[in-house]
């Protein structure tokens, strides 16, 4: 088990050009949202990321704190007692990104989201990595590793 947990896996989106890197235990998924150009989830820990592209010609000209306030605002709309962290700035794929954490409640599962947008040039990818809120803080370093791998090809 120890060296399928250590063992890296890349996931692919199904036109192969969005990636994140996991542990071996990870599959991708196809069943959490329809929208999510990549999905995969470790089931038996509860843990899961999608990541969805807004094409800049879609979205206007928003800039990247504005689409993140914006997908965070929605977010935290849909749960019941929501709260969220200050966002914080990083670099992914050599690409600026900020990100947060949100927590609440949704479909009766208390959940918290490391809600992650990255400014990719000609699109905005926001990944959603999320678990329940009494694993999180067991599971969100691995969380973080999955959202700090993901890779873009054009």
């Amino acid at each position: 088990m120890h060296d399928v947990a250590v063992q890296k896996k890349e996931i692919a989106s199904d036109d192969g050009k969005l990636k994140v890197r996991t542990s071996g235990f990870w599959v991708k998924k196809t069943d959490l949202n329809k929208q999510a150009a990549l999905q995969a989830g470790n089931k038996g820990s509860d843990m899961y990321v999608m990541v969805f592209t807004d094409p800049k010609s879609t979205v206007g000209n928003m800039s990247l704190a504005q689409h993140h306030q914006l997908t965070r605002d929605r977010m935290l709309q849909k749960m019941e007692n929501s709260s969220a962290t200050q966002p914080s700035s990083l670099t992914i794929d050599g690409h600026p990104a900020l990100q947060d954490e949100l927590s609440g409640k949704e479909q009766r599962a208390d959940l918290v989201f490391l809600h992650t947008t990255v400014d990719e040039g000609d699109a905005y990818q926001q990944i959603l990595a999320w678990t329940t809120k009494p694993r999180w803080p067991k599971q969100n370093q691995e969380l973080r590793e999955a959202t700090n791998t993901f890779r873009a090809e054009k």
